[in-house]
């Protein structure tokens, strides 16, 4: 391997990693506190989840100078931090922004667009040259992201019912979906990973991904802000 090759191993895996890290203690040291909206909570153990992920897939890059095959921790960091995020949607706060009336059924349909996207990313994947125990393990982690990526969209798109709480996290929403895709198109790039260009490629998108995970906190924390508002 060459030093360029590792130089952009070491970006791709250390930048991520360093993003996550620090939205996770922002999160902890600014959102932990007694009457903080358990929704921001949720959403910086998401960080923590995938810094968590990373930081194992950094340990074991270092210790054996290669990845195992099948199902490892660093793939249950990236499930929790989608399930995380599903999870800060689903359920109460789904019902605060779709109150089921028939005017909201289109974006309910609308949204199946994200999930659908998303699997198909699943496809190349499914179809590349790697050890069927991981393609498992990728098929977990697609569904949490499939799961996710529903409600982030239909929160993007969805229309305000007057009070205000679509709009003031729509841009939380977009990014979290940003975040997601931007997560799906690198397993998929790491499992084509043959040569220099596709390595340069993982090393921008990854550097992309730190930078929004940087602005889905910061949208977050105005976005609950607005709420008070």
């Amino acid at each position: 391997m060459t030093v360029f090759n590792e130089a952009c191993l070491w970006v791709a895996d250390i930048v991520p990693l360093l993003a996550m890290l620090g939205t996770f203690i922002y999160g902890v040291k600014n959102f932990f506190k007694k009457g903080k909206a358990y929704y921001l909570q949720i959403v910086t153990m998401a960080m923590g989840c995938y810094a968590m992920g990373s930081f194992y897939h950094l340990c074991q890059s270092i210790t054996t100078g290669d990845l195992e095959d099948g199902f490892t921790a660093a793939y249950l960091g990236r499930i929790g931090f989608f399930l995380f995020l599903f999870t800060a949607n689903y359920g109460q706060m789904d019902g605060l922004l779709d109150d089921r009336t028939p005017s909201l059924k289109k974006f309910r349909y609308i949204a199946l667009i994200a999930p659908a996207s998303a699997a198909l990313l699943y496809l190349p994947c499914f179809f590349a040259e790697m050890p069927y125990s991981t393609k498992i393990s990728l098929s977990f982690l697609w569904m949490a992201a499939i799961f996710s990526s529903y409600f982030n969209f239909k929160h993007a798109i969805i229309s305000d019912l007057g009070y205000g709480f679509v709009k003031a996290i729509r841009p939380y929403n977009i990014c979290a979906l940003i975040l997601t895709f931007l997560e799906l198109i690198l397993q998929v790039l790491w499992a084509y990973c043959v040569n220099d260009y596709i390595l340069i490629v993982i090393m921008v998108v990854t550097v992309i991904f730190s930078i929004v995970s940087i602005l889905t906190m910061v949208t977050l924390k105005r976005g609950v802000e607005a709420w008070k508002i």
